[in-house]
């Protein structure tokens, strides 16, 4: 399936800088307020790093993914990941996909490689806690973020030492069941925009929220995609949870009231486990 681009200019230009110094993760927090993105690379690949000012331990990390079209430094900017940063005391990044897109869509992904790499590098600078590592994701990114969420666990990254805790979806479909097979479980939150004429809810439903219960062999929906809901019975308790948004379509992040409405909900869930009822942004 087609998708959109979020397409708007971000003002300024991302310092590119060396990668952090290697320490053990044990170790002091290595990092220093960025004072908005720098640019890292990575062999060939980019990620754009945020640090808040104050953080001087281990913390939470939070990985977001952009959709087709956009970078890292679009997708940091129209959810205002970096701007909730500084009030709650977490590192963001977020990754550059190659030629500004995401290969969720095969087992073996490349780019599912570059993202666990992205998580230990930065894990080597000693400010992350690895309990709290989280991947959220738009568009194409969401379906990139749930590609994650199904490697979990898998031998083929273990040596790396990361498990992500939680992710999120936005306005993103189901990757296959061929590319992401059961894994570990993960919390896995999708969020959606009931305007969203792209990924149409009022056309397909809640495909996605619906494999995740399949995967994670959860009782079935009890309500309809327009209501705010968890499934019940998953594999060890394992919470994959619906958040339907009045109003907003496909380029929607929150609104302009209250631009870090979503990111509060998300947060919520990534590490409190809770689920909001509040479907309209004002």
């Amino acid at each position: 399936m087609a998708l959109i681009a979020i397409t708007i200019a971000c003002g300024g230009r991302a310092e590119r800088s060396p990668a952090p110094t290697p320490v053990a993760a044990s170790g002091a927090c290595r990092l220093s307020a960025t004072q908005g993105l720098r640019a890292i690379s990575l062999g060939s690949r980019t990620y754009h790093l945020y640090v808040p000012a104050g953080i001087d331990g281990q913390g939470p990390l939070l990985v977001s993914l952009h959709g087709t079209g956009a970078n890292g430094t679009i997708q940091a900017a129209v959810t205002h990941w970096t701007e909730f940063a500084d009030s709650n005391h977490f590192i963001a990044v977020f990754p550059d996909g190659l030629n500004t897109l995401w290969f969720w869509g095969a087992k073996k992904s490349y780019d599912v490689d570059f993202i666990y790499q992205v998580i230990a590098d930065v894990r080597s600078s000693g400010c992350v806690d690895m309990s709290h590592v989280y991947v959220d994701g738009w568009s194409e990114g969401s379906y990139m973020a749930q590609r994650m969420a199904c490697t979990n666990g898998d031998p083929a990254v273990a040596s790396l030492g990361v498990t992500i805790a939680a992710i999120h979806g936005y306005a993103g479909g189901n990757p296959s069941d061929g590319a992401c097979p059961a894994s570990k479980p993960t919390r896995v939150l999708l969020s959606q925009g009931l305007d969203d004429h792209l990924i149409d809810p009022q056309k397909v439903g809640y495909p996605a929220f619906t494999a995740w219960g399949r995967r994670y062999r959860c009782d079935a929906a009890s309500k309809p995609y327009s209501s705010p809901q968890h499934l019940t019975g998953c594999v060890a308790s394992t919470k994959v949870a619906w958040w339907p948004i009045a109003g907003q379509g496909h380029l929607d992040w929150s609104c302009a009231a209250d631009p870090l409405w979503h990111d509060r909900g998300v947060w919520d869930f990534f590490t409190k486990g809770l689920e909001t009822e509040d479907t309209t942004c004002s």
